[in-house]
């Protein structure tokens, strides 16, 4: 389910800006019926138009729709200018000295305790 919505969400942003191309396909598949049903000059038997007026029509639309869309708006913003503040730095916190007296030694230690350290027994 979570896959399908991924797909439709990315085929939504990927077909919205082919909205021209969408307008041209659906003229030519329809283009005898929007010449017969459709078009301005229908009535006019020497016109030369074939529904051009009416895809003319849709394509203005589609730009004035495109106009309006908030994907224009966002370019409108100013960008926001910011000045750099500087603060007052804080007094230097003094690092206490290192104790060099160390704990480990180092030939107390030889190998791992492998009376411990082995793989689990299982009784059968």
């Amino acid at each position: 389910m979570k896959r399908l919505a991924i797909i439709v969400c990315v085929l939504c942003v990927l077909v919205q800006p082919l909205s021209k191309q969408g307008i041209m396909a659906v003229y030519q598949l329809n283009k005898a019926y929007i010449a017969s049903e459709l078009c301005e000059n229908r009535f006019i038997p020497e016109s030369d138009c074939q529904g051009k007026c009416h895809l003319r029509k849709e394509l203005k639309k589609d730009a004035e729709r495109e106009k309006e869309s908030p994907r224009q708006q966002l370019g409108a913003f100013d960008m926001i200018a910011f000045q750099a503040v500087s603060l007052p730095s804080a007094p230097a916190i003094p690092q206490k000295e290192k104790n060099e007296h160390c704990l480990y030694l180092a030939g107390a230690y030889t190998s791992p305790n492998f009376s411990i350290f082995h793989p689990p027994s299982f009784l059968a």
